[in-house]
């Protein structure tokens, strides 16, 4: 049965939230970190810039619903998710889960880079235990080139890596950390450089199976170990950046594969299905601003069906985003073009495998049916009132599940299938439950994320 799983009050209404797992220590249950405000998030890019009406507060809430503690930000910390990036990662190996998260901590200089560290908490008693200078190199940039920070993890050869990023389109900056916050590498990526620039999606599993993490930095494959680069997809074709990166396995043969939309406006392919090494298996179309999409099994056989989402060309500045979208839809492992297999338009939904069977059901966030759970065949199986919040193996349960905010009541819900079995793509269980944890950062949980799809 299709229900809500677990419950959880924020005690103040919001307009936008990010959740990550958070483990408290052997023996005891995982608690759940929201980072909130009553406010929308607020983007770097001049044209789409406001002020906000809120703070952004903590709020880590145990198993069983209790209120651990909270943390008012304040203003000097500006409630967008560029600017306030944040993850749970077990940095020193102790079995808690630190809380990592770039901080502004002067009160009154929102936008000062002087004041700017990366801030490490407890969360067993949600004190401060660190604070460490965030990089600076980027300080003469525009706002939207300077304001865009990234945090990511993994683990080379069973040790933990914290990795910072700082830029998305044009020079780019990552630092890699051991335990006790050692500096293991560092990383230019100058904007004269070849290759893509960053993504809004972070992902990190290792996909040449040699006991390294890769991140994937755009289309650009870097070791979490020592940040050298692995791949680069087109390097020399294309220069511009990723909206998402989307790696699934193919049932037939076994292949892992790469699936990225790009944003910008010239004549590159805009979306492209990488292989395991980052060689391009097709492209298409020509032209576009892919600003979404998804890939779910919904063919026989469990075969995957690629949606790109392009928004138009000739809207102006942030009038981008109400513009009216044109929606591609392809066979994803041959990238064949394919008609609209579902019976509502492909923006309207985001795939979840609920039930664990392998096959993709659908949270539908648009119109009409919004929040309904519909199989493939469009049949409603369940309908819950909320905004999407994110989806994956968010509870260590067998098969996904969706997070939903209830916004005006400060609640948030997440709905799974208590009959639910971990069928083909249990083999990926420990890379979806690990990418939870990094949903506080950039658009891993927005638009489509990498926790979606790589095994069920």
């Amino acid at each position: 049965m299709i229900r809500i799983m677990k419950e959880y009050d924020l005690g103040q209404p919001f307009m936008q939230v990010r959740s990550v797992p958070v483990s408290l220590g052997k023996g005891k249950e995982e608690a759940r970190l929201f980072v909130h405000a009553n406010t929308p998030n607020l983007d770097p890019w001049e044209e789409a810039m406001t002020f906000p009406v809120d703070t952004l507060k903590m709020t880590l809430i145990a198993a069983d619903g209790t209120h651990l503690w909270q943390r008012d930000l304040g203003i000097n910390v500006i409630p967008g998710i560029w600017f306030s990036p944040f993850i749970s990662f077990d940095l020193d190996g102790d079995g808690v889960d630190e809380i990592w998260y770039v901080n502004e901590t002067h009160p009154k200089r929102p936008f000062s880079f002087e004041h700017r560290v990366l801030e490490r908490i407890d969360p067993l008693t949600g004190e401060t235990t660190g604070q460490w200078p965030w990089p600076r190199d980027l300080v003469h940039e525009t706002m939207s080139h300077a304001y865009r920070f990234n945090l990511a993890a993994g683990y080379a050869h069973g040790a933990p890596v914290l990795i910072c990023g700082q830029g998305t389109y044009g020079d780019m900056y990552l630092q890699g950390y051991s335990a006790g916050m050692e500096l293991r590498w560092k990383l230019k990526i100058a904007a004269s450089e070849p290759g893509a620039r960053a993504a809004h999606h972070t992902i990190v599993f290792d996909i040449n199976k040699d006991g390294v993490d890769e991140i994937f930095w755009g289309e650009r494959v870097l070791s979490v170990d020592d940040g050298h680069e692995l791949f680069c997809g087109d390097r020399d074709s294309f220069k511009a950046h990723s909206d998402i990166l989307i790696p699934f396995e193919d049932p037939e043969s076994g292949k892992i594969y790469v699936y990225t939309c790009r944003e910008g406006q010239n004549s590159a392919p805009r979306v492209v299905l990488y292989d395991d090494r980052m060689n391009a298996v097709w492209r298409s179309p020509d032209g576009g601003h892919m600003h979404g999409g998804w890939v779910a099994a919904i063919g026989e056989n469990r075969r995957y069906v690629a949606m790109a989402l392009s928004l138009a060309l000739d809207a102006k500045g942030g009038d981008i985003h109400s513009s009216t979208p044109i929606l591609y839809y392809f066979d994803a492992v041959t990238g064949r073009r394919i008609d609209n297999p579902l019976t509502l338009s492909g923006e309207m939904v985001m795939p979840v495998d609920i039930n664990g069977d392998g096959y993709s059901e659908f949270f539908v966030t648009k119109g009409d049916r919004r929040g309904d759970v519909m199989d493939r065949f469009g049949e409603t199986l369940a309908h819950f009132d909320g905004n999407l919040i994110t989806i994956g193996k968010i509870l260590d349960l067998p098969g996904q599940q969706a997070m939903l905010g209830i916004r005006d009541q400060g609640k948030v819900i997440v709905v799974g299938d208590d009959e639910a079995v971990d069928g083909p793509g249990a083999k990926y269980r420990d890379y979806n439950r690990f990418m939870q944890h990094m949903m506080g950062s950039g658009y891993n949980s927005f638009n489509a994320h990498p926790d979606s799809l790589l095994g069920k």
